[in-house]
């Protein structure tokens, strides 16, 4: 969300590099980016389907 604030580019999973300037909740994620992050499972990200992660 910072990036959108600063206009700061990021780096997306397949490799585009982009400027956030809209609330991503009204754009499509990227078929390559999803089917990167899926690929990930347990081992990227926060893991779990709510980003919370597993709780110990």
């Amino acid at each position: 969300m910072a990036s959108a604030l600063e206009g700061t580019p990021v780096v997306a999973l397949c490799g585009k590099v982009w400027v956030p300037g809209r609330d991503p909740k009204k754009y499509p994620v990227c078929p390559m980016c999803k089917e990167i992050f899926e690929s990930l499972g347990d081992k990227g990200g926060k893991g779990g389907k709510d980003g919370k992660g597993d709780k110990k």
